[in-house]
Formats: C-alpha cells, sequence, structure tokens
C-alpha cells in the first residue's frame, strides 16, 4: 500500500490525543475472563550500571525498562502512543486492531481482547497480561501507515463498546410492518426492543404502503461476544436493512445499496424514525449512502445546520463529526448504537 503522506502527522494528532485526553472509566471485566495472574511490573525496578569498560563507571545508572524486555505479543496490534500519569493505573494508550482497523484509547485495566488486559504504561511500551503469561506492545521504530479501513471516533468511545453481557434482556417478537431476520440474534434491552418498535411504528405511518423494514442483529440471548460483531454485546445496537427498490425491497438478505436501488426517500424517513425515537448515540452509514441521503434532505428543505448536525458527510469518511458516521461493511444495512 502507498504511504499516506499524513502519517507522521496524523500519529503525532493521536498522541496529541492521547496526551490531553482524560482517561476512559474503567469497565467491568467481561464475563469469562480469568484474573490477572502477575502483578503489572514495577517500572521503577530494575536499573543496570552503564559503562564502556569492563567495570561499570561508578554512580552512572541507566534505567532499562522491564517491559520491553518481555516477550512481544502475537495479537494484531499497533501501539501509536502513549500516555503516562502519576498513578500509574491512570496511564492509558492508543492502540490500533490491525484486523478491524478499529484505533482507540485504553487505560490501564481495560481489556484489549477476549482473554488480553491492558497492565501497565511505559514511556514507549505497554505490558499485555494474558493468563499465565505477559507479553510487550512497543512503539515500532518506522512510521505507521493509518489505512483507508482505520477508524478513530474519540468522541464515540464507551469504555464497554466490545466487551459485556446483556442482563434482563427482551427479545424482539415478530411486526406487522418489520421483519426479523435471526429471532435468535435479536436479543436487546427494553428500551432498545422499545425504541426499535417505536422507529419502525412511526416510519410506517408516514410511510403507508412502503416493504416492510428488516432487523438485523441485536444481541444474543444474554448478549456477550458475537462474532462477527465487533460490538452487539449488550443488546444497545441493532443493524437494519436500508429500504430499497424494485424487486430486491421485500429480499430478507441485506443487499448492498446504491443509487441503482436505494429508496433515498423511504430510508431517509427510516433513520429519521430512529433518531426521533430518542436516545441514539450514533448510527454507522456507508459514506456513499451517506451523500445521497445529504443531497436528498438538501432538495427537500432541511435546514442546513440540522443536516450539519446528522451528517459526517461532505467532511470525508474518517471526519469525528456528525451522528451518521461511516464505517467499512454498511453498504447493504445501517447500525444503530442507543445510549440506555
Amino acid at each position: 500500500m502507498r504511504r499516506c503522506p499524513l502519517a507522521r502527522f496524523a500519529l503525532a494528532t493521536l498522541a496529541l490525543a492521547a496526551a490531553c485526553s482524560e482517561p476512559a472509566p474503567e469497565p467491568d471485566a467481561p464475563p469469562g475472563s480469568a484474573p490477572l495472574e502477575a502483578p503489572a511490573i514495577d517500572l521503577e525496578a530494575g536499573t543496570v550500571n552503564a559503562g564502556t569498560g569492563a567495570e561499570p563507571d561508578a554512580g552512572l545508572e541507566l534505567r532499562v525498562d522491564p517491559i520491553v524486555a518481555l516477550p512481544p505479543t502475537e495479537l494484531p496490534l499497533t501501539l501509536l502512543a502513549t500516555m503516562r500519569a502519576q498513578d500509574p493505573r491512570d496511564a492509558g494508550a492508543t492502540i490500533r486492531n490491525d484486523d478491524t482497523g478499529v484505533i482507540r484509547q485504553y487505560r490501564v485495566g481495560d481489556p484489549l481482547a477476549v482473554d488480553a488486559t491492558l497492565a501497565a504504561v511505559s514511556i514507549a511500551a505497554v505490558q499485555i497480561q494474558r493468563p499465565g503469561d505477559s507479553e510487550s506492545l512497543a512503539i515500532g521504530p518506522l512510521s505507521v501507515e493509518l489505512r483507508e479501513g482505520d477508524v478513530y471516533y474519540p468522541d464515540l468511545v464507551e469504555p464497554d463498546d466490545f466487551v459485556g453481557v446483556l442482563t434482563q434482556g427482551l427479545q424482539l417478537p415478530p411486526g406487522l410492518h418489520y421483519v426479523v431476520k435471526r429471532p435468535d440474534s435479536a436479543w436487546g434491552t427494553p428500551h432498545t426492543i422499545h425504541a426499535i418498535q417505536e422507529a419502525i411504528r412511526g416510519y410506517q405511518g408516514r410511510n403507508p404502503g412502503g416493504p416492510k423494514i428488516h432487523v438485523g442483529d441485536i444481541s444474543r440471548r444474554g448478549g456477550g461476544l458475537f462474532p462477527p460483531h465487533l460490538s452487539h454485546r449488550h443488546g444497545r445496537d441493532v443493524d437494519v436493512g436500508y429500504v430499497l427498490r424494485g424487486d430486491e425491497a421485500d429480499e430478507e438478505r441485506f443487499r448492498a445499496a446504491g443509487p441503482h436501488n436505494l429508496d433515498v426517500a423511504r430510508t431517509w424517513a427510516l433513520l429519521s424514525g430512529f433518531i426521533a425515537a430518542g436516545s441514539v448515540h450514533y448510527v454507522f452509514a456507508d459514506y456513499g449512502l451517506q451523500r445521497l441521503l445529504y443531497e436528498h434532505g438538501v432538495a427537500t428543505g432541511v435546514a442546513p445546520e440540522r443536516l450539519e448536525q446528522l451528517f459526517q458527510y461532505p467532511r470525508g469518511r474518517h471526519a469525528p463529526h456528525g451522528l451518521i458516521r461511516h464505517w467499512r461493511g454498511h453498504v447493504n444495512h445501517f447500525h444503530v448504537r442507543f445510549h440506555e
């Protein structure tokens, strides 16, 4: 891949963001995760005398980073920046998951994967604690390439984004105006289930005679890990198909949308129904489809300030702006996250 000329600037920006941000609150430990079997390394321990001859120079000490001495992790992670703190428990790091492209800030104690926790932070490395093992992840000597699929939305990060369970969940029942694609994966919080039903009811009231809405995954019963989803773990996320025209309108399988088949007016009304239902934290929708919806809003006289509030478009697909954001893989459905 061609190296992005802005990579060094972007990396410096990430480092600045990490240095200036407040640490996120500690999330609950993910269910089933093993307790830490070894304490975090004491960064103040371990010094060696440094010299050029056989005998060390008297009084000269070189502090060694004990984290760097740990075996390097094989997890697909890239350390972009570290944030030290007076209290080591408040230290943090900005890390990219190379498989998903998600860049986010972690605090000591946050889970990095199902069986991996951020245990300690030094100047240019972090300690990762796994069951029975301590590993290191260091900032590399070369510039980091920020890729097309990388996503960094610091304003949307919540402590339980990629961990958590669902308690007191309800199953979305069959509905007159919608189809539940996989009922076993349609468990949500009471608030989420009510919001979905209200959004679709409001949409159908304004668009009688339209195709049924296709509701995809929410969470599994009890929540928790739900591959291949990153989230959908605590009943506050739902995937919804775009409203399409023609023969594809009634297909339950999500189909890729575009200018050739997207019913822009009805999809606008559906999105508006979800936003009007309240407590929407964000919506993920393909950037190209955002453009079609944005232009529809302009053509129908939606106030410019309202469009600015709603859409990331036209600021670029990585801009941390708007309620509706781009995230890869959302050309055939949009994703709604609710506050609880």
